[in-house]
């Protein structure tokens, strides 16, 4: 079972589409899930586990300084060890105003991941 889980299904757009997957595979320890896409769309679909879409990854769009994608997790001390010891970027633990803990993660290509405690 993985530390993280899935906050919903999340686009993520990137340059490079099979450098960025690695990369997902690799530190976040996602895998590849089969989903049928539009004709001529060029995605990949990441997942914790089989039907659980965390993540779509595809060609990128506007930058923005919002979150890319939300993550949950039960224990956001232990999230943010295992993400830091496999060199992903992360930020501080922060509080929002209703109490819940989050860190701010970034991609090779510096897209934002929140990553927040299980509501």
């Amino acid at each position: 079972m993985s530390i993280l889980r899935s906050g919903g299904t999340n686009y993520i757009g990137v340059q490079n589409l099979a450098a960025a997957t690695a990369w997902y595979k690799g530190k976040l320890n996602l895998r590849e899930i089969t989903i049928e896409l539009e004709d001529g769309e060029d995605c990949i679909a990441l997942g914790f586990s089989t039907g659980d879409f965390a993540l779509v990854l595809g060609p990128a769009g506007k930058p923005t300084d919002e979150p890319n994608a939300l993550l949950f997790t039960s224990n956001i001390n232990k999230a943010r060890d295992f993400l830091s010891s496999r060199g992903v970027n992360t930020g501080e633990i922060q509080q929002d105003r209703a109490g819940t803990r989050y860190f701010e993660m970034h991609d090779l290509e510096g897209n934002m991941i929140e990553v927040s405690e299980e509501p």
